[in-house]
């Protein structure tokens, strides 16, 4: 059950964004993305998230308290984590599709959703921030999205009693957005996790665990750049 927490944590989050009833389930890159080249696209993305230690499980106000102590050496640790290279991603994304002869742009960084509003229409297959100012404000008719929710790492509780090791992780969701209607053209949330190899708890560094981050950070890089790689790879997901 535990190696489902992220997900669930992801969904959670995405259930609150959306407002609807029924989370936005994923939606595989649409074909018109690639057919349309006249249109232009602009690349983005939001904060960077800071490397935290989160918690999760069934725990009360005392048991949260005493496990944020027990983890503290840890949580100085992670906390020297550097996430900043998730701000290269959307770069070679914006090279990959011009390279394929497509019209993109990297937008001024980073990109404040909850400045843009709430769509007026919530509903399933289309995006739930009104995405449609952008088109005019960069000239834009379609936006990628990098929307990075969390990095660090996570472990399970049940009160105090912890129920796995900490996993290094990165939480992210990949949004295509035609700007002419706010649809969906593509929409993928993933958790990427990566544990420990051998002992994970060797204070004060952590070294086995913070290798497990810095391979999750290349393997968010890869997945996240694949779908934009060629028209073959992202259309044979479909």
């Amino acid at each position: 059950m535990t190696r489902y927490l992220p997900l669930i944590a992801l969904f959670g989050a995405l259930l609150g964004l959306t407002g609807c009833a029924t989370p936005q389930p994923p939606v595989p890159l649409d074909q018109a993305f690639w057919t349309e080249k006249q249109d232009r696209i602009g690349v983005a993305y939001n904060d960077i998230p800071k490397p935290t230690v989160a918690m999760v499980g069934q725990q009360g106000l005392l048991d949260i308290a005493i496990n944020q102590g027990l983890a503290s050496g840890l949580r100085s640790k992670v906390e020297t984590w550097d996430a900043q290279a998730l701000e290269r991603i959307p770069v070679e994304i914006t090279g990959t599709l011009k390279e394929q002869g497509y019209q993109a742009v990297q937008l001024p960084k980073p990109l404040h959703l909850e400045a843009l509003g709430e769509a007026k229409e919530k509903k399933l297959g289309y995006f739930a921030v009104d995405a449609s100012p952008l088109k005019q404000r960069y000239q834009v008719d379609k936006l990628v999205l990098l929307s990075f929710s969390n990095a660090g790492t996570e472990r399970s509780y049940y009160g105090m009693i912890p129920t796995s090791d900490p996993v290094s992780r990165i939480v992210v969701s990949t949004y295509v957005v035609d700007l002419d209607d706010n649809r969906l053209l593509y929409y993928k949330p993933i958790v990427v996790s990566r544990t420990a190899e051998g002992e994970w708890d060797e204070s004060p560094e952590f070294p086995n665990l913070t290798n497990a981050f810095y391979q999750a950070l290349d393997a968010t890089h890869q997945e996240l750049v694949a779908p934009f790689r060629n028209q073959q790879l992202s259309l044979s997901d479909q």
